[in-house]
C-alpha cells in the first residue's frame, strides 16, 4: 500500500476518511497523483484549527477555500475541485457537510511576470529585516532575516521552509532534505557554506520554551507552534516597507515567491557567466528548485536578456525559441 493511501500519511480528525478516498478513486483506475497532496494541505490545515467535530462547518470550508495571499485563481479552482471531491465523498459516509462555492475560473491565462529583486534591493530588504522588531514574545525578528535569506538563498518556496525538521536539515554537510513538497516530491538541497552557518548560528541563540528532536519543526514559535504562512507574507509586506521599496499592491508584487524567482534568474545568469551552455544549464536549475519539467523553469530564460544585456547573445538562442510558458506556482 502507497504512503500516501495510509491515515498516517493525513492529519486531523478525517485521516482515515482521507485515505479511504484515495484508494477509493485509485480502485476505479483512477491515478490521484496530485490530489493526495491536496488533502494532506487540507488536512494540516484543519488541524491547525483544532477542529476535532466529524463535521465540515460552512466557516471552515470557505476559510480553508478563500483565495490565499499571491494565489492564482487557477490553482485556487483546483484546491476548490479537490475539496469538493473529498467533501462528496464524505458526505456518502453520513458526515456533515458544508460545501464551498467555486469563484469559477477566468477566461484565459492570467499573465504573470516575476518580479526580480535588484542586488541592491536585496541590500535594503535584508538590511530592513535585521532591523524588524516585534513584542518582546515575539520570535520573528529572529527568525525572518533567517526564512527570508534562506528563500532566496536555496530558492525554496515559503512552504517548503516551514515544513522543515531538524531531522530535514544537515549543517554539518551543508544539505537540506525537502519532502512531500509540490506534486509530493522530494528533493535534496545544497545549502552554502555561508547560509549554513546563519542558520547554526540562529538554531544556537533562539529561544525555545521546549525539547526539540528530529521531528520539530525547524522555524517555530517559542513555544513550538508552527509558523503561517500568511504571517510570513505580512511581515514580507513589513520588511519592503522599511527597506522603501514599492509594492505594487495585491497580486502585483514584489511577492514572498518572487525571491524564488530571483534565485533562479541570478543562478541562471552565474552559470551562464560560467561559460555554461544554457541547455544543460536549465535542467540543472530545474531540477533544484523541484519544477516538473524543464519548461516551467523555461521563463528565467526569457527574463535574462532585458535585465542582463551582457549575456543576451549566450541565451537569445533559446529565448527566442518557443519554450513553453513556465508555471508560476
Amino acid at each position: 500500500m502507497r504512503a500516501d493511501e495510509q491515515a498516517s500519511y493525513y492529519d486531523s480528525v478525517f485521516a482515515e476518511h482521507m485515505a479511504d478516498f484515495i484508494r477509493y478513486k485509485r480502485a476505479q483506475g483512477l491515478s490521484y497523483s496530485s490530489v493526495p497532496w491536496s488533502l494532506r494541505a487540507l488536512s494540516r490545515f484543519i488541524a491547525s484549527t483544532g477542529h476535532t467535530d466529524r463535521a465540515i462547518s460552512q466557516e471552515l470550508a470557505d476559510q480553508w477555500c478563500r483565495r490565499r495571499p499571491n494565489e492564482r485563481h487557477s490553482t485556487q479552482h483546483g484546491r476548490i475541485v479537490h475539496t469538493n471531491q473529498f467533501f462528496s465523498y464524505l458526505a456518502t459516509q453520513g458526515v456533515p457537510v458544508a460545501f464551498p462555492q467555486s469563484p469559477g475560473r477566468r477566461g484565459g491565462r492570467e499573465p504573470f511576470t516575476p518580479y526580480v529583486f535588484t542586488r541592491r534591493e536585496l541590500d535594503q530588504f535584508f538590511a530592513a529585516c535585521d532591523r524588524l522588531e516585534a513584542k518582546s514574545s515575539s520570535v520573528m525578528p529572529v527568525l525572518l532575516p533567517v526564512l527570508f535569506r534562506l528563500l532566496y538563498g536555496c530558492g525554496l518556496r515559503v512552504s517548503e521552509a516551514l515544513n522543515l525538521t531538524r531531522g530535514d536539515v544537515d549543517l554539518e554537510n551543508c544539505c537540506l532534505t525537502v519532502r512531500h513538497a509540490k506534486f509530493d516530491q522530494d528533493r535534496l538541497v545544497a545549502l552554502a557554506p555561508s547560509m549554513a552557518g546563519i542558520m547554526r548560528r540562529y538554531d544556537a541563540t533562539v529561544p525555545r520554551l521546549f525539547i526539540a528532536n528530529r521531528d520539530t519543526l525547524f522555524f517555530t514559535h517559542k513555544d513550538g507552534r508552527s509558523i503561517a504562512a500568511d504571517s510570513i507574507y505580512r511581515w514580507f509586506r513589513k520588511a519592503l516597507w522599511a527597506a522603501g521599496i514599492s509594492h505594487g499592491g495585491r497580486g502585483h508584487g514584489p511577492r514572498v515567491h518572487d525571491l524564488r524567482h530571483s534565485f533562479a534568474v541570478y543562478s541562471l545568469k552565474a552559470m551562464v557567466d560560467q561559460g555554461a551552455d544554457p541547455y544543460w544549464a536549465l535542467p540543472v536549475l530545474a531540477t533544484y528548485l523541484g519544477h516538473a519539467s524543464v519548461a516551467a523553469t523555461g521563463q528565467y530564460v526569457r527574463l535574462i536578456p532585458d535585465l542582463f544585456p551582457e549575456v543576451t547573445a549566450a541565451v537569445s538562442a533559446i529565448a527566442s525559441r518557443a519554450i513553453p510558458g513556465g508555471d508560476p506556482e
